[in-house]
């Protein structure tokens, strides 16, 4: 069950050790957007998104918007943040991942992911040989495809991965 287990868990975005992970050669980083670095329903980007956005484009980092939503959702989400993305990448299915890396001229074992679900940001890190970070859900609240997978979730993280979050 190694495939859903995350490299890393932050209690939030923001705690991602930029420094460390510029200094092991990451260069691309796949932002997943609700309840990642950003409540769901809430629009566009907030000031801390848009902070750490920049921060990892300071810090050398490409990163990209790394989306099952729809290309209106991102969109909404970006606004006028000079941010890339990738829309309907139709998480967990490895080839996303790999055509993204691809696209930005570098290897999934130098692409970080950040997301707050197990069996679509992790899962499809893991499958496609990036770097999997997990990142505790900003809100409790959840749509009904993600609360069901949520449910999903909480048994991995009990009876396979033997942890709570």
């Amino acid at each position: 069950m190694a495939v859903f287990r995350p490299k890393e868990i932050l209690n939030i975005f923001t705690d991602l050790d930029m420094d460390h992970y510029r200094d092991l050669g990451f260069d691309l980083v796949l932002l997943d957007i609700d309840n990642t670095i950003a409540v769901p329903d809430t629009g566009g980007c907030d000031e801390k998104a848009a902070a750490f956005i920049h921060k990892l484009k300071e810090k050398g980092f490409r990163p990209v918007i790394f989306s099952n939503n729809t290309e209106d959702r991102v969109k909404m989400f970006i606004g006028d943040l000079d941010v890339d993305y990738w829309h309907m990448a139709f998480k967990p299915v490895p080839f996303a991942y790999v055509f993204c890396c691809m696209k930005y001229h570098t290897k999934p074992s130098k692409t970080l992911v950040l997301g707050d679900q197990l069996l679509t940001d992790i899962l499809g890190a893991n499958l496609s040989g990036c770097y999997g970070i997990y990142c505790r859900q900003l809100q409790k609240k959840d749509s009904k495809i993600t609360a069901r997978n949520r449910k999903i979730e909480k048994m991995i993280w009990r009876y396979l991965l033997h942890e709570e979050v």
